[in-house]
Order: structure tokens, then C-alpha cells, then sequence
């Protein structure tokens, strides 16, 4: 169903975010149960000093699971991406047969994968701590 992509995509990537992460989102739901209740109650009593800032708290607690579910967002698509160069680089640094450096390494798979050039800065940390994986595995 196209109408339910968006919600589709989140569902997918809080299902790959991690456990600290989804038991970090489940506070903020049970907040707004809480300001339900309390903007219910306030509107079968119908005082205006309680209604206001119940709608004020709900508001807060939707924004706040809106930002909750795009910080997971971000964090999953970097993780993707970080995944994919991680595949590339590893694909160099198993195919060189020369002693490998930072340095070479960074060469190698700026000239195989140009693509990476505008991911340069993470290119660097990916490298360092593939290299650093190829050593404890020797």
C-alpha cells in the first residue's frame, strides 16, 4: 500500500535500531498516555485552567515522538551507509597485495570506488577501524 509507506519505512528501521533505542521511544508514548488521560479529564471537568496546558504537554509529547523516530531515522541511514562503505573497503583492503596503510587503502578505494569522494571524512574513520579489524584477525 503506497499511503502506508512512510509509516512502513519507520516500522522497518525501528525494527533494526537498538534495544536502548526502542525502550528510549517507549517512555515518550507512555507520556502521552498520560496527557490523554489528563486532557480527558480536563474537558469532563471542563476547567479551562487545566484543559490549556494538557493540550500544551500532549503537543509536546507528539513532537517529541516525532523527533524520537527521525533521530532513529538518522541514525539507521548512517549506519546503512556505514555499512555499505565498510563492504567497499573491505573489498580493497582483501584484494591488495600490498602492505595496506591508511593512506594506501584511502588511494585504493577512492580510485576503485569514486562514488566515495563525497564521503571522504568517513571513508578515513571506516578504513582506520577496518585496518585495525584486520589486525586483531591476524
Amino acid at each position: 500500500m503506497v499511503r502506508f509507506r512512510w509509516l512502513r519505512n519507520r516500522l522497518k528501521e525501528l525494527s533494526q535500531s537498538t534495544f536502548i533505542e526502542r525502550i528510549l521511544l517507549v517512555f515518550p508514548f507512555f507520556i502521552l498516555v498520560l496527557d490523554l488521560y489528563m486532557l480527558h479529564h480536563a474537558l469532563s471537568i471542563g476547567d479551562q485552567k487545566i484543559i490549556v496546558p494538557a493540550t500544551l504537554l500532549f503537543i509536546f509529547s507528539v513532537m517529541e515522538i516525532i523527533v524520537a523516530f527521525d533521530e532513529i531515522h538518522e541514525h539507521v541511514i548512517e549506519t546503512l551507509s556505514d555499512k555499505k562503505i565498510s563492504k567497499k573497503v573491505r573489498s580493497v583492503v582483501k584484494g591488495s597485495k600490498h602492505n595496506m596503510t591508511v593512506k594506501r587503502a584511502m588511494e585504493l578505494s577512492l580510485e576503485r570506488y569514486p562514488e566515495l569522494r563525497k564521503y571522504r571524512r568517513k571513508l578515513y574513520h571506516v578504513i582506520c577501524r577496518v585496518l585495525s579489524e584486520e589486525m586483531d584477525d591476524e
